[in-house]
């Protein structure tokens, strides 16, 4: 039948508007119309015509006739056949009175459309036929119409009632699904914009970088800076490599947790990331002969999308600054901590430690722009040794119910989740405090509000005489 409908409502001739007048507008127009003209066969039954009389059988077709239209005008039918009844019970008392059953089949059908004045209307015209046809003494009058005509009228309006509850599900039905469709294309655009998004940062950025890294090495003919551009080359591939294989795992469940694109809520293994990362970083700086070794202290096991995306940015930037500007052949260490504070507060310590051989003006732009950003701090300064330290101190919070800041909880979250670039686009340069017993600064190279590195008042520059690439190209949100 649905094919049938849909087959039909694409054409526009005569047919087609036919068949849509016949059919109707509602689901259940169709079984009550068909449920009409069966009724209104009937006449053709043998013995319908109780007698002979010319003007009898045409108001017997015409009660019938009525009642296959009582499905499309109910309303007119209902007026037209309680004066019709009253008439025909003067005319033939004695005889049986079939313009009651239209009017009982039209009050019926307005019921069903929830038309609760029309099927008042119809009611209060049924009662008046009662009263008059007893008055008249007619076939229907007294207790026994009142009977058969009542039962008629009680069951066909409970009919009529379910069906309304039945269309009523049907449309209901029908527009959560249309809503379900709409929200599903939604979640597919969005999701091929994001990974659109996602696989041009990816891909684009990341071979980029590499290529401008592949021809600066190239044409260098110093070995040490050679050996520099390695391991920056191994992180920068190294971060392609994961965030490509975070791409390709929140691509195959994006129905569940991807489509929404929220990280903040999102469940990441934090200990083994991290664990990850520093090997990774390790590898990059052995790579390029930068004896770089990192520290991990105990970490909780599960941390959001937004604080491990934090975390891994700046574990990143401290690195490439390390690999840059530390001083040739010197070791250097890259440490993870979480400091403690009150209740469910804490912090997550980054810091980088290496020697330098430049003096330190200001800490590097990036880095103090993303830790401001999440309410945190970069803090510049230097150690016993006079040895560069960079420390980022991102603030959290534990997510446990039972967990607290001296207690190694399950799971944690930056305590502001809303990462504002505006300090970019503005060009802000957020000044950070020294570290509470530094000696003052050394040579760590930060950036100015330009973006350019700056170590001194002195531009930086490769052998090759062409300016490095900024911090703020390597974390940027």
């Amino acid at each position: 039948m649905e094919a049938m409908t849909s087959e039909f409502d694409r054409g526009t001739g005569a047919p087609a508007r036919v068949w849509r007048f016949l059919r109707g507008p509602r689901f259940i127009d169709l079984p009550i119309r068909l449920l009409a003209l069966i009724m209104g066969l009937t006449i053709l039954v043998p013995g319908s015509f109780e007698i002979t009389e010319p003007r009898y059988s045409a108001l017997l077709i015409l009660a019938y006739a009525l009642i296959v239209l009582a499905a499309f005008l109910p309303l007119s039918i209902v007026i037209a056949t309680t004066g019709l009844g009253i008439a025909f019970s003067t005319l033939y008392p004695d005889l049986e009175n079939m313009f009651p059953e239209a009017l009982i089949l039209a009050t019926a059908v307005l019921i069903s459309r929830r038309r609760w004045i029309g099927f008042a209307i119809g009611t209060i015209g049924l009662v008046v036929y009662l009263g008059a046809s007893t008055r008249l003494g007619s076939y229907d009058a007294g207790f026994e119409g009142l009977t058969d005509l009542g039962y008629g009228w009680l069951t066909y309006s409970i009919l009529g009632l379910c069906a309304s509850f039945v269309e009523a599900r049907i449309r209901s039905e029908i527009e959560r699904r249309e809503r379900a469709a709409v929200d599903h294309q939604k979640s597919l655009d969005a999701m091929r914009a994001r990974f659109t998004s996602d696989m041009h940062d990816t891909i684009s950025h990341s071979l980029t970088t590499e290529s401008a890294i592949i021809r600066t090495l190239a044409k260098e003919s110093d070995s040490e800076t050679a050996d520099r551009l390695l391991a920056e080359l191994a992180l920068v591939n190294a971060e392609a490599t994961k965030r490509l294989r975070q791409l390709v795992t929140s691509l195959s469940q994006w129905e569940t947790e991807s489509c929404t694109g929220d990280s903040a809520t999102s469940r990441i293994r934090f200990r083994t990331e991290a664990e990850q990362l520093t090997t990774a970083i390790e590898d990059g700086c052995a790579a390029g002969s930068v004896p770089l070794t990192t520290e991990l202290s105990q970490l909780p096991t599960f941390a959001t999308g937004t604080l491990s995306h934090h975390f891994r940015a700046v574990m990143l930037e401290l690195a490439t600054n390390v690999i840059r500007h530390s001083a040739p052949g010197t070791p250097s260490t890259l440490a993870v901590e979480m400091r403690g504070g009150s209740g469910d507060r804490g912090e997550l310590l980054c810091r980088s430690t290496n020697e330098s051989p430049t003096a330190l003006t200001q800490a590097p732009r990036s880095l103090s722009r993303r830790a401001t950003a999440v309410g945190g701090v970069c803090q510049v300064g230097a150690d016993d040794r006079k040895r560069t330290v960079v420390e980022v101190a991102l603030p959290i919070r534990f997510i446990s119910p039972s967990a607290q800041a001296s207690s190694n909880a399950d799971m944690i979250d930056v305590v502001d989740e809303d990462f504002d670039t505006s300090a970019e686009v503005l060009g802000a340069s957020p000044t950070s405090a020294p570290i509470v017993g530094s000696t003052g600064p050394t040579g760590f190279v930060g950036s100015d509000a330009t973006g350019s590195d700056v170590a001194g008042g002195e531009t930086d520059r490769r052998g090759n005489g062409r300016r490095t690439k900024g911090d703020r190209d390597k974390v940027d949100a």
